[in-house]
């Protein structure tokens, strides 16, 4: 694995990529004046509504580097995220993984399966016995790791997005799950990469909240309210390191031509 001391960027990918890369949502560069900066980590603290898995959509759609452009998904499936890229003409050919599938098929259909010999009369022993089946659950079944392990092999330049981080906090232990955030951050900004995760706002406690935004290089928060009978989206910039100029509150819509797309902004420093 690269380090700090042996780690060389040539010329030519730092004319190419430059200081800065796009959000995928142009105005919203503009306002952040010019894109977020390489090596910084993303993390979206969300509410249900609020158009989150969207912006993590389109936060990929720049893919500089479709080979090395990773979108993972522990929600949705391959199929409903190609169609969303699909539909805004958003390039097709980057790398997807639905950890929400793998743990269909890896986990509870085992579950399933260890249940149905349960109710014929198997005992947990004998359903241990059957290795080839593999019907129980064992470490292997590491997705956190995985993720990690997926992360960090990413080249100089990499942009991802992990959407959400509820399946990890809900199925490890947070303290693992800050660890593993604090490493693939670390990897990020030295590969001068892109990395953008979102987690709700109810899944994590206010203490995993303070961790992660002081581990985050950028924390948004996306908000969901009722005015009047309409509902209004916005975003809260509540860090931008080294950049607290670009803290602001942005509403926004989503359109069919750019997807989310900022309204009006109110600066709050």
């Amino acid at each position: 694995m690269a380090t700090k001391d042996n780690l060389v960027f040539s010329p030519d990918d730092e004319e190419y990529f430059g200081e800065a890369g796009s959000f995928g949502v142009p105005k919203f560069d503009i306002e952040m004046r010019g894109g977020i900066p390489r090596g910084f980590t993303v993390v979206c603290i969300v509410e249900t509504g609020a158009g989150a898995e969207l912006f993590a959509k389109q936060f990929s759609s720049p893919a500089e580097e479709p080979e090395n452009t990773l979108y993972v998904s522990t929600s949705e499936s391959g199929k409903e995220i190609l169609r969303v890229f699909s539909k805004y003409g958003w390039p097709d050919d980057i790398n997807v993984r639905t950890i929400g599938e793998e743990y269909n098929e890896r986990v509870l259909e085992k579950e399933l399966q260890a249940s149905r010999y349960r109710l014929q009369g198997f005992g947990m022993k004998d359903i241990q016995t059957l290795a080839q089946t593999r019907f129980v659950d064992d470490e292997a079944d590491d997705f956190l790791t995985e993720l990690t392990n997926e992360i960090m092999t990413l080249k100089p330049y990499f942009r991802a997005v992990v959407d959400n981080m509820d399946f990890f906090f809900q199925r490890n232990d947070h303290s693992k799950v800050v660890s593993m955030l604090r490493m693939m951050q670390a990897h990020t900004q030295m590969m001068r990469g892109l990395l953008l995760m979102t987690v709700s706002k109810d899944t994590i406690t206010k203490a995993n909240e303070s961790e992660i935004s002081m581990i985050a290089d950028m924390v948004l928060r996306f908000e969901v309210f009722m005015v009047g009978t309409d509902f209004e989206t916005r975003m809260v910039i509540k860090k931008f390191r080294n950049a607290p100029e670009n803290l602001a509150v942005i509403t926004y819509r989503v359109t069919p031509e750019e997807g989310i797309t900022p309204e009006t902004v109110q600066r709050i420093a």
